[in-house]
């Protein structure tokens, strides 16, 4: 059975080696909290490290330090969704902005990949392998190289299948106007 969680040391300055653990997977909320609490047993002073526990939607943040884990939260907020594809995609789905706040409300935006991920859904124009190594944990060693872009890692989806969606959403609303326009016309 897949474990529906997983643990990802977003940061880590633990160890004589400094090396981040991988990824660990856990099977409860439970769990996940007596592994956070036993690698915090472990860290000596001044060590500490922050972790992301995260399902396919939602995640949060626990912070780890000598002797001490700190409770992981009850309710977590949903994660970042990006959208990648072509400079195309991107802007087509930048000009689908009234069937996006038809269906979801708000605004898509187009990240720039250095910036603080605080929009829940953003465009990029990146590839899927360039956008993992920018959404990658940083080590201690690349500090000074890159900096951190998240707490918690975003669901990652193509471009397309939001195009789809929003084509449908403009379509939909685009058949609604014109049958307002034609009662108005004829009323």
């Amino acid at each position: 059975m897949s474990a529906p969680y997983t643990i990802r040391f977003m940061e880590w300055r633990a160890g004589h080696h400094g090396r981040r653990p991988a990824d660990i997977p856990a099977h409860s909320v439970e769990q996940a909290q007596l592994i956070l609490q036993a690698i915090g047993s472990a860290i000596n002073q001044s060590g500490h490290a922050r972790a992301a526990l995260y399902d396919d939607t939602t995640g949060t943040t626990v912070y780890l330090t000598d002797d001490y884990a700190q409770p992981i939260a009850k309710d977590w907020p949903l994660r970042t969704i990006i959208y990648h594809g072509t400079d195309a995609e991107a802007a087509e789905l930048l000009c689908l902005q009234d069937a996006w706040g038809h269906a979801y409300g708000g605004e898509l935006k187009q990240w720039d990949s250095k910036s603080w991920l605080d929009d829940m859904e953003v465009v990029i124009t990146l590839t899927a392998a360039e956008l993992e190594a920018v959404l990658a944990p940083i080590d201690w060693y690349e500090e000074d190289v890159r900096r951190p872009v998240c707490d918690v890692p975003p669901v990652v989806k193509p471009a397309a299948e939001l195009l789809v969606e929003l084509r449908e959403v403009k379509a939909d609303m685009d058949a609604y106007a014109a049958e307002m326009a034609k009662e108005v016309h004829h009323g």
